[in-house]
C-alpha cells in the first residue's frame, strides 16, 4: 500500500470521529407538573422555555455580518454576547506593547467565541475577522444558566471550551518547542481535520485564506521562514499549494514529522452527542450589517 493511499485512509478514519458543534444544539424539553411536585420559576437571566440561544431565530439574538480585517472582540473591553460563527474565517490574536502580534487560533465556522469577554472585566484578547464573517450574537443572559436549563446543552459547551483549550495547548508546543517545518505540517493538519468534520472524509484538498503573515502569526515564525518551509515541504511533496487550496499528499509522513496526534480534536461523548439531535436553521441571508 503506498504512502498516499495510507494517509487517505488515516485522514478517512480520523475525520469520521467528529461531529460540528452547530448541531449540538436541541431545543430545552420543559417537564410538566403534578399536585405533588412544584417547580421553582425559571430564573431571570432564563432563556425562555423551548428556545435555544444557539438557534438564530431565537428572541434577543442579533445577527451580524463584519467585513474582513474587523474586529468583533476588542481586548480589553467587555461584552455582553458570545457569537457564533455561522461562516467566514477569523483570528484570536493578541498585540504586544511593541507592535508585535501572536495569533492563539482560528474560529472556523460551526465554533462559538467571544465567551471570555463576558466572563472577565476586561476581554484577555481580541477576534479579528480575516474574511467576511457572519455571526450571531447572542446575549450571556440567555447561557449564564445552561447548566442549570439545559445540562445536555451545556455538556456540549463544556466540551467545546475544553477542547479549545486543548487546541491552545497544543499550539504553546508549537512555539515553544517544534522546529518550523513540523509547526507548519501540524498546522495544516489540525486546519484540514478540523475543516474536514463538515466534509466528505478521504477528501485530500483543503481551502484556507490565510496568508503567510497570518500564518506567521500563528507559529511565531517570520513569513521569509514560512515561505521557505512551505516550499520545502512542496518539494518533498509532503504538500501541494495551489494558491489558497492545499492537497495533503501524505498524510502519514507529515503526521509522524510534526508529532501530529488526533487525541486532543476528539469528539464529542456520547452524552454530549446526544443533543446533536437538530440542526440549526440555515443563517439569513437578511442578516444586518455590523
Amino acid at each position: 500500500m503506498d504512502q498516499s493511499r495510507r494517509g487517505r485512509e488515516h485522514a478517512t478514519a480520523l475525520t469520521g470521529q467528529f461531529s460540528t458543534l452547530e448541531k449540538a444544539a436541541a431545543p430545552p424539553v420543559s417537564t410538566t407538573t403534578n399536585g405533588s411536585r412544584r417547580h421553582s420559576a425559571p430564573p431571570r437571566s432564563s432563556y425562555p422555555l423551548g428556545e435555544n440561544p444557539f438557534n438564530p431565530r431565537a428572541r434577543g439574538v442579533r445577527h451580524l455580518k463584519f467585513a474582513k480585517s474587523r474586529d468583533v472582540v476588542v481586548s480589553g473591553g467587555h461584552s455582553d454576547c458570545v457569537y457564533f460563527n455561522h461562516d467566514g474565517w477569523l483570528a484570536r490574536y493578541k498585540i504586544l506593547h511593541r507592535g508585535s502580534r501572536q495569533i492563539m487560533d482560528f474560529v472556523l465556522p460551526g465554533q462559538i467565541f467571544g465567551l471570555p469577554a463576558c466572563v472577565f472585566h476586561q476581554a484577555p484578547y481580541s477576534v479579528l475577522a480575516i474574511t467576511d464573517a457572519s455571526v450571531s450574537a447572542i446575549p450571556f443572559d440567555m447561557i449564564d444558566n445552561v447548566f442549570e436549563r439545559d445540562p445536555a446543552l451545556a455538556k456540549a459547551l463544556f466540551w467545546s471550551a475544553v477542547q479549545e483549550a486543548a487546541i491552545l495547548g497544543e499550539h504553546l508546543v508549537d512555539t515553544g518547542r517544534r522546529s518550523a517545518c513540523e509547526r507548519v505540517s501540524h498546522l495544516l493538519l489540525e486546519l484540514f481535520v478540523r475543516l474536514n468534520r463538515a466534509r466528505g472524509a478521504g477528501e485530500m484538498t483543503f481551502s484556507i485564506p490565510l496568508t503567510q503573515e497570518l500564518i506567521a502569526d500563528a507559529l511565531g515564525l517570520t513569513t521569509v521562514h514560512v515561505n521557505r518551509t512551505l516550499r520545502a515541504l512542496r518539494e518533498d511533496r509532503l504538500i501541494a499549494v495551489d494558491r489558497r487550496s492545499v492537497t495533503i499528499l501524505d498524510f502519514e509522513a507529515l503526521s509522524l514529522m510534526s508529532d501530529f496526534e488526533r487525541s486532543y480534536l476528539a469528539e464529542l461523548p456520547r452524552s454530549g452527542r446526544e443533543v446533536a439531535a437538530q440542526q440549526l436553521p440555515p443563517y439569513s441571508a437578511a442578516a444586518s450589517r455590523a
